[in-house]
């Protein structure tokens, strides 16, 4: 690391992996002669000190740290841009990530003072091969959030569908990056040639509405070198026009243009629904015509409609004015 970016490990963390860490019985038990020592220390808070001061000396005698710190350092930006980087302790391993805060500082002449914080258990600083490909990959991330040329924007614009559509947009843009990550990752060297397939499945998941030219559009992610944010983010919000060439509006993975909900599941044929069916979709939505299509959901609601307004009307005293909702 660079002489101004410091490295501050949470003693729990330490502590932890230095209890858990494999040693020879001659490590081991001077560590335990050393713990009993402090024991015998009467008074409390100087016990605590001696043993943080312990743990921490043991966490860099037996290289704990060394994965965390290698890692750091491939990532250029991370070392020259970082003043700070605090490694915490998860809990799980869902919570295992890493995460770069910015504070404006109070002299606007000043750079902006950036934080690092990695979440780890301590049983990953124990294993230097899944550490390493976890650190990679999240350190990746963090390295494109600084760099200037992807001009990364913490937030994405808000979708017209709302939050359900949001949340769409977010996952797709996470695949796309996740594939240049990999795709770059995999060019250094710095994982198995396997990475590709099972980004390709995550892939699919994220943009079933390609077809057939989802292939083409994966390698142009995955062997992008330099991408941007602005591009990703464009692309997460219409794959269709970002591709060109996409035209259908039923295809798998987008919205339905009547609810505005992502669906998988489109009408067939949305001529066959019959003239009154259409006529009352004609009517809440004016501009939509059935070569939009809509999804099998919104067809299902405006059939049981008119099933309901054919019945209504074999009632007595049915009425034009007592038309169900």
């Amino acid at each position: 690391m660079n002489k101004g970016t410091a490295i501050h490990y949470d003693p729990r963390l330490v502590e932890e992996a230095v209890f858990h860490a494999p040693c020879d019985s001659y490590v081991r038990q001077e560590l335990e002669e050393r713990r009993k020592r402090i024991y015998e220390v009467p008074d409390p808070d100087e016990r605590e000190s001696q043993f943080l001061v312990l743990y921490h000396t043991w966490f860099h005698r037996l290289g704990l740290g060394n994965g965390v710190e290698a890692a750091l350092r491939e990532q250029r930006l991370i070392p020259a841009q970082v003043g700070k980087c605090f490694i915490a302790c998860a809990i799980a391993a869902k919570e295992e990530s890493a995460e770069l805060f910015i504070a404006q500082n109070t002299r606007m002449e000043n750079p902006p003072e950036r934080t690092l914080r990695i979440l780890l258990r301590p049983e990953s600083l124990l294993n230097t091969v899944a550490l390493t490909a976890l650190l990679r990959h999240e350190l990746f991330h963090i390295a494109d959030m600084l760099d200037p040329a992807f001009a990364y924007e913490p937030t994405l614009p808000k979708a017209e569908g709302g939050p359900t559509y949001d949340t769409l947009i977010t996952s797709r843009y996470r695949a796309l990056w996740d594939t240049t990550i990999n795709g770059r990752m995999l060019r250094r060297g710095w994982c198995d040639a396997s990475v590709r397939d099972l980004q390709f499945a995550d892939f699919v998941h994220a943009f079933p509405m390609l077809q057939n030219r989802i292939g083409e559009v994966f390698s142009r992610f995955f062997e992008c070198e330099q991408p941007r944010h602005s591009d990703l983010a464009r692309f997460a919000f219409d794959p269709r026009q970002a591709t060109g060439s996409v035209q259908r509006h039923d295809a798998p993975g987008t919205h339905c243009p009547l609810c505005n909900f992502p669906t998988h599941v489109f009408e067939a044929e949305p001529n066959g629904l019959g003239a009154d069916v259409l006529a009352a979709i004609k009517e809440d939505f004016p501009i939509w015509s059935a070569s939009l299509g809509l999804c099998a959901q919104c067809a299902d609601l405006y059939r049981a409609r008119q099933m309901s307004m054919a019945a209504a009307k074999l009632l007595p005293g049915w009425t034009p004015s007592s038309k169900t909702p």
